[in-house]
């Protein structure tokens, strides 16, 4: 876990700080382990199912400027960048590297379905994406190098002239820090930041997702209000299980639809699917009759059922979620489903794995498994 400053606990992190103020956690890491190297997320930009920009940093006379360009690419062009003034970023780097999934174990004081991706973002020097606001939290964790940063707990206006790719804010001063390896950054959803790097850097960011009412409304048409964000400021240490959706976060999505008890179990099903939602371009396989036939029986023989780093997996008291599907989750289920969202793998063998052949058929079939290529 990060080593929070002071006697700050895990509890009172999230009853001052999460969803409310930014917070600077100084060396809250020894170290970033794992860790991904500068060639190995220029080589991740270059394949198709990745999804990656560039942003430049343009200066002259008039100012300062960001230009963004999409990946994926090629080589050679990474290869040819000059020796400052970029920022290459990589999304899902965790999805498409599952080992990366460990960094989550930093943060396990908040719901792993609320975990988003793990961006990782190499800046050369003075690369940086533009003063910004995001919608959603995000742990900042600093790996090789340093970067400046300026928060701004005020409101800074919009500068829609600094670049034509991206929603960026005016530059301002705010409050400085100068980030090093091991220290990490924690910024709820709406606080003004703004990084550059001072000398090359690769920064990892832990990033939430954050249902919106458009997200979750489609199950109730009759729903009609704005359209703002899921927010859990209230959220409780005791609500954290690997994998569980619980009664009160249910609560925050009926607030959010501002529906009555009757619509429970809709809304509950409805935020279930979206957060279990995946990307179209990294979307598991799903298994076949066949495949799965014989990945049970393997199963049954021993072998273990490994989660795919792409899946997204989650329950609640009455249904469990894989990548966007639902089913209804038997109590009898519910110590299983707990421990394969535990360790994201599973063996007959291993304790509290009794067999449960109608779940991990569905689950085959939904995509929530690595499919051996061996079958």
């Amino acid at each position: 876990m990060l080593k929070l400053p002071g006697n700050l606990s895990a509890e009172k992190f999230l009853a001052r700080h999460w969803q409310k103020d930014y917070l600077f956690l100084p060396r809250a890491l020894e170290r970033v382990r794992p860790a991904i190297t500068r060639n190995e997320l220029g080589w991740l930009a270059t394949l198709d199912d990745v999804e990656s920009r560039l942003v430049f940093t343009e200066r002259d006379d008039d100012g300062v400027r960001y230009r963004a360009k999409i990946g994926p690419f090629d080589a050679e062009y990474l290869a040819a960048l000059p020796k400052r003034d970029w920022t290459l970023l990589v999304h899902d780097v965790e999805k498409h590297l599952p080992v990366m999934r460990k960094l989550f174990a930093h943060v396990p004081f908040i719901p792993d379905w609320r975990i988003d991706d793990l961006m990782v973002s190499f800046a050369a020097p003075g690369g940086g994406v533009g003063p910004h606001r995001d919608h959603y939290d995000v742990f900042l964790c600093q790996g090789i190098g340093v970067r400046e940063w300026h928060v701004a707990t005020d409101d800074v206006p919009a500068d829609p002239g600094a670049s034509d790719d991206l929603a960026l804010t005016a530059e301002f001063a705010g409050i400085q820090h100068e980030v090093c390896e091991g220290d990490v950054l924690y910024l709820p959803p709406g606080i003004a930041h703004w990084g550059t790097a001072k000398r090359a850097c690769i920064t990892y960011s832990i990033g939430m997702r954050a249902p919106q009412f458009s997200d979750i409304a489609e199950a109730l048409p009759d729903a009609e209000r704005d359209n703002p964000f899921y927010c859990d400021g209230d959220l409780e240490l005791r609500e954290v299980q690997p994998g569980y959706i619980s009664s009160r976060a249910i609560q925050r999505a009926m607030r959010l639809l501002d529906v009555g008890q009757g619509e429970r179990a809709v809304v509950a099903e409805a935020l279930g699917r979206y957060v279990t939602e995946t990307k179209d371009w990294i979307t598991p396989d799903r298994a076949t009759e066949t495949e799965t036939g014989c990945m049970l029986k393997k199963y049954s023989q021993g072998a273990t059922l490994a989660v795919h780093g792409m899946a997204r997996v989650a329950y609640d008291d009455r249904n469990l979620y894989v990548n966007g599907s639902c089913m209804p989750l038997p109590e009898s289920c519910r110590t299983f489903v707990s421990e394969l969202c535990t360790g994201r793998e599973i063996s007959h063998t291993g304790p509290g794995a009794e067999s449960h052949p109608e779940l991990l058929a569905w689950m085959a079939k939904s995509g929530a498994f690595e499919i051996p290529e061996n079958l």
